[in-house]
């Protein structure tokens, strides 16, 4: 292999290296943003929890208002028919006393309904604070590991940085133009050995894509330090050592 691949080659292995720190931190930042869509999930359902309760506790405490003020009417009614001087007039005022009566009993049942109700929810309620709660601890659990993994990695990376530029600095500027094209595209993966499909056969394909390769680009390989790319996935062709 020709000192023109072979820096390629150098400069790859550090490329690969980066890609591997970059790919960790990559998952743990997504394990991080998945974890907090979770968490933002369990807030949200939380709060849901904590509005409904507030709304039935507003209309139980309006149907207690209700019941106090008709409790009262019907203590009036009470007092009321031991006034009364005729038999119409009784009537009356009893018909009227058992519909308040029918109401408030009426009401008192829907109200027990709604604290019921307020009983279930505030146990789910519980729950959901609960799910809140591990949700936010695996948040902080996530994102002390990043951290920890950034400041791990750090140290690292700035070697290989420093590796990656003295590396470059010895490739032409199209060259290293294409290298970095290609990194992108394959994460560091920008080399692809020649592969001889048949022994004694001049038949070849590009180990990167498995494709074949004509026999003319592979000789040139074998004759000149060139820098040759498969026509197929633009990965740089090198030679099997």
């Amino acid at each position: 292999m020709g000192a023109k691949l072979q820096a390629l080659r150098d400069l790859q292995e550090i490329e690969l290296q980066l890609a591997d720190i970059r790919r960790q931190l990559r998952r743990k930042r997504k394990m991080v943003s998945t974890q907090a869509a979770k968490l933002e999930s369990a807030r949200q359902a939380l709060e849901t929890e904590r509005n409904e309760i507030k709304r039935t506790q507003a209309s139980v405490d309006e149907l207690d208002l209700d019941i106090k003020g008709r409790t009262g009417r019907i203590n009036r009614l009470r007092e009321h028919l031991n006034t009364v001087r005729t038999n119409k007039e009784y009537a009356a005022v009893l018909a009227e006393l058992n519909n308040e009566k029918a109401d408030v009993s009426r009401l008192e049942s829907r109200a027990l309904q709604m604290m019921e109700r307020i009983e279930a929810r505030t146990k789910d309620f519980r729950e959901h604070q609960e799910v809140e709660r591990r949700e936010a601890e695996r948040l902080d659990q996530l994102t002390a590991q990043i951290e920890q993994a950034d400041r791990s990695f750090a140290e690292r990376r700035a070697g290989l940085e420093q590796g990656r530029a003295e590396a470059a600095g010895q490739l032409e500027p199209k060259v290293l133009k294409l290298f970095d094209r290609v990194s992108v595209r394959y994460e560091g993966e920008v080399m692809a050995k020649v592969v001889r499909t048949r022994p004694g056969y001049d038949e070849f394909i590009c180990e990167g894509c498995y494709m074949s390769l004509a026999a003319e680009r592979v000789n040139a390989l074998m004759i000149r330090d060139e820098v040759l790319t498969c026509a197929n996935c633009g990965r740089i062709l090198c030679l099997e050592q």
